[in-house]
């Protein structure tokens, strides 16, 4: 009994010293995206946000059109490029075509003849232009097991 309430007082004043567990977290910076498809399936990728309105955007620079992912490529988006706007708006942009910076940001992946992932994770992304490249992945079949996983955190 008096060891088991020694340690809850050693544990409490760990926890107050900051020696506790760390937290991990909960929000990172980037400023790039990389996409690996490892799917048996063809995919494109896109920037998604939401705008303080409601309104949800899906965008990818320009310079790249269309990027049909087969199985093994990739593709990286530099989040300070000029967008094309996909879904949302022109109000998804700035007027000279760029995403505002500090915004919250993720990956989504439209798999062809297969189900659209959007790859928001347990990590809120703000796009910062000195922040670091968050990668993300599919794998599996067209149907099935084709979840967007992160990789890696900038």
């Amino acid at each position: 009994m008096i060891a088991s309430s020694l340690t809850r007082i050693l544990v409490l004043a760990l926890f107050g010293l900051g020696a506790a567990e760390p937290v991990l977290a909960k929000e990172v910076e980037a400023s790039a995206m990389k996409y690996t498809n490892k799917g048996s399936y063809t995919a494109q990728f896109y920037i998604r946000y939401n705008l303080d309105d409601g309104s949800n955007c899906k965008v990818r620079p320009k310079n790249f059109g269309l990027v049909n992912l087969g199985y093994a490529d990739t593709v990286t988006y530099v989040l300070s490029d000029k967008m094309m706007v996909k879904d949302g708006g022109q109000g998804c942009v700035d007027a000279d075509g760029y995403i505002d910076e500090g915004r919250e940001v993720w990956g989504y992946v439209d798999i062809t003849y297969g189900t659209n992932e959007g790859c928001k994770k347990d990590k809120t992304v703000i796009y910062a232009s000195d922040g670091g490249t968050i990668k993300y992945k599919t794998a599996g079949e067209t149907l099935t097991n084709n979840r967007c996983q992160v990789s890696s955190w900038p």
